[in-house]
């Protein structure tokens, strides 16, 4: 009980430091759509924007037949740049599990990298190159779902493919449903500041991290708080409801070890009603099918939300 009169004490001190935050009432447009979401039911983020092995990873394929099967679906996709500086979807620094290419993206061009082919969730090289960013939030548009852009680089590189993306997403009119992922706190800060219109994926260990989090300038209602995919915590996520936030966890990982795989081991992963249950707002799964079909009107709740 002392711990959870902590946790509801920090939450009110969040609550009162956003009372007011800067550019109320549209400055985050995605942000009214996460507060109704995490009222009515469930979102759900397809990793790499895969719906199953039909399609590959970070596809174009792959954004449309989740899009498509899932309403509204958030969809994780990894962007890096090629050698000649465009902007494209890869997960890996090489090409080689997820194309019929080999060596580092980096050394190649745009050119060379649309030469190769995209490998499906069962193996197949089907006829797609890997598309660039602007393809992937023109689909992700087209089928009315949320991105997720993570950044795969470093140093500074990464400086200049965070200033790109950004960019980039703003010159596709995707920015109201874009979502900026982060590893740490500085870069939290420094993207909010960068992308004021956008919201943030963040790792959230505690509301007293929260509360550090929202005195270092980012907004709590801007906050999509990843707590990870080990330990449930039905406590910190229901103090990140009290303050206005999202709570993100992940069932995604390595095959054979992910929680998605420990749940359907059995027959009945019914653990995603769980999750529900204990507080949890969006699920980052690598099987978005399956926890559709499992949370049925829950997961189709957030669908009466209005999107930006």
């Amino acid at each position: 009980m002392r711990i959870l009169a902590l946790g509801l004490t920090v939450s009110m001190s969040i609550l009162a430091a956003c009372a007011t935050p800067p550019g109320a009432g549209g400055s985050v447009p995605l942000a009214a759509f996460f507060d109704c979401a995490r009222d009515r039911g469930v979102l759900i983020s397809a990793h790499r924007a895969v719906l199953d092995d039909s399609t590959p990873e970070n596809s174009l394929a792959g954004i449309r037949a989740t899009g498509a099967a899932i309403r509204p679906a958030l969809l994780e996709i990894d962007v890096t740049r090629t050698r000649d500086g465009a902007l494209v979807l890869m997960h890996d620094d090489t090409l080689n599990r997820t194309t019929n290419g080999r060596g580092r993206v980096a050394d190649h061009t745009l050119a060379q990298l649309r030469a190769t082919r995209l490998i499906d969730g069962a193996g197949k090289v089907t006829d797609a190159p890997p598309p660039t960013l602007r393809e992937a939030l023109d689909a992700a548009g087209k089928v009315g779902s949320i991105v997720t852009l993570d950044f795969k680089s470093s140093g500074a590189d990464g400086e200049t493919l965070t200033r790109q993306v950004i960019a980039e997403t703003r010159a596709a009119r995707a920015a109201r449903r874009a979502v900026l992922i982060v590893y740490n706190d500085a870069d939290a800060l420094r993207l909010a500041a960068l992308a004021p219109e956008m919201m943030i994926s963040v790792p959230v260990s505690s509301t007293e991290h929260l509360a550090t989090l929202v005195k270092g300038g980012l907004e709590a209602r801007r906050i999509l708080a990843w707590t990870g995919t080990r330990a449930e915590n039905p406590a910190l996520w229901a103090s990140l409801r009290e303050a206005g936030v999202e709570p993100m966890f992940g069932t995604l990982g390595a095959p054979g070890r992910r929680a998605d795989d420990r749940y359907a081991a059995d027959g009945d992963p019914s653990e995603y009603r769980g999750l529900a249950k204990a507080g949890v707002a969006v699920i980052g799964t690598d099987a978005p099918k399956v926890v559709r079909a499992m949370l049925a009107e829950v997961a189709g709740a957030p669908s009466t939300c209005k999107l930006p």
